[in-house]
């Protein structure tokens, strides 16, 4: 290596002074080491210096245990669990009240699918397309309601004979038309006792039955659109309306409302009682207003009394706060106010009520809350009854309304009763004859 003498050479070149940095307020100089962390912590000024000592009341030091950790553990912790999960309730509300997705892999099931197994048997069965007359939530499209028509295979000449009864089939908050085919085979089949007679006094002859089984929005084929309790009535009063156009006048139409449909079936008596409506077809979008079809009979299957009631029945402790989010639910289902409320009742309408005798889904009445007179402690599908039958007798009608208990049976399985199946061959026969 080359060096040279102090000296020789070029000149030295003169060292260039660094820039000096603004002094830091003593109020913010630290009394850690240097460092340029440090530094920038003290410069901004409200950034704290990381520390590894306890806070105030979280150490065990000699002043006793941690009282604030021990009331961040107690008390924190879960009113922050409680808190998030009541938001999450009533943001996402909706997926808990409908579950279309039930059983799962059944919405995309197509009807030939059913039919080439051969679980028909005697069943006639076709899908019917309607279009509903409330548009989609947030995009205001076209709502289809897929639908499947239900009847019993026998001879034209025959069934013309007969009175005709048509049933609108409103379900529950879960499943499709075709998981529900087994009950409507029940519903359906003729009885063994009925009989033809030549002889026209003796003529007795059980009702010819269709029925109508639509999966509203979201459910089975139709539309995929947000559900609500609006969007619902206006799928099934656009099914009823299709069903009026169909059959006529002559026959007798009957609602048939299980758990969240006996609520859309008393919510659909009420709106059938406010005005007309409009029949869509799936051939043509355009609305044609039609006369309302009479109602004669309404059957209430473990109806829902509604949402707020539902929350009160499944959390009836006052000190947990889910009991008091019922009223912020964005769909009420309020048949139970609606027909406490009722002005106008249908005294010439029969209705059966049927109760399953160990319902798990909607909760039984307790024999303390019937004794103490409470009423979250009764059976709301019970009061729902009460309120109906008041109506009736307080507009000077004819009280036309049975009660029918079946014990031992659940919430989805009370066609598999002997019970149930006379007491609802009874009631359509009565309905036919009237």
């Amino acid at each position: 290596m080359l060096c040279r003498r102090a000296g020789t050479g070029r000149a030295a070149v003169k060292p260039v002074p660094f820039a000096r940095t603004p002094p830091v307020p003593p109020s913010l100089v630290s009394s850690r080491p240097f460092s340029s962390t440090s530094s920038r912590r003290a410069l901004w000024g409200w950034l704290p210096d990381p520390s590894n000592e306890p806070l105030a009341g979280t150490g065990l030091g000699s002043g006793g245990p941690p009282w604030l950790f021990v009331l961040e553990v107690l008390i924190g912790l879960p009113t922050a669990l409680w808190v998030y999960k009541c938001i999450m309730l009533v943001l996402f509300q909706r997926k808990v009240i409908y579950m279309p997705w039930l059983p799962p892999g059944s919405r995309d099931e197509p009807l030939s699918a059913v039919t080439a197994t051969g679980e028909m048997g005697d069943m006639r069965v076709k899908e019917v397309r309607i279009v509903s007359a409330e548009p989609t939530k947030w995009l205001r499209q076209k709502v289809e309601v897929r639908a499947i028509e239900v009847g019993w295979k026998e001879d034209d000449e025959v069934a013309a004979k007969r009175p005709h009864v048509v049933i609108l089939y409103m379900q529950g908050n879960a499943g499709t038309p075709l998981n529900r085919l087994p009950l409507f085979r029940t519903l359906l089949h003729p009885p063994r006792t009925s009989s033809y007679s030549s002889s026209p006094r003796t003529l007795r002859l059980f009702p010819r039955l269709t029925l109508l089984a639509p999966a509203p929005r979201s459910y089975w084929l139709s539309t995929r659109a947000t559900p609500t309790e609006r969007g619902i009535l206006a799928d099934y009063r656009a099914s009823l309306a299709y069903f009026h156009a169909t059959h006529g006048p002559d026959a007798r139409y009957v609602l048939y409302g299980h758990s969240l449909g006996g609520a859309a079936a008393v919510g659909l008596l009420k709106q059938l009682q406010q005005g007309p409506f409009a029949c869509h077809s799936h051939s043509d979008d355009s609305a044609t207003p039609t006369s309302e079809p009479r109602i004669s009979g309404l059957i209430l299957e473990n109806p829902l009394p509604s949402i707020p009631f539902m929350v009160r029945a499944l959390y009836p402790q006052k000190w947990l706060p889910y009991h008091w989010l019922g009223p912020l639910a964005f769909d009420r289902w309020d048949a139970l106010g609606d027909l406490e409320r009722l002005k106008e009742s249908s005294g010439e309408m029969r209705s059966l009520w049927i109760r399953s005798g160990k319902d798990e889904v909607i909760p039984l009445g307790t024999e303390e809350g019937v004794k103490s007179g409470e009423l979250a402690g009764k059976d709301g599908v019970r009061r729902m009854f009460e309120a109906w039958v008041k109506s009736t007798e307080r507009d000077g009608g004819e009280a036309r309304s049975e009660w029918v208990d079946v014990p031992g049976a659940l919430h989805d399985l009370a066609y598999n009763e002997r019970r149930w199946r006379q007491e609802l061959r009874a009631f359509l026969d009565d309905v036919g004859r009237t």
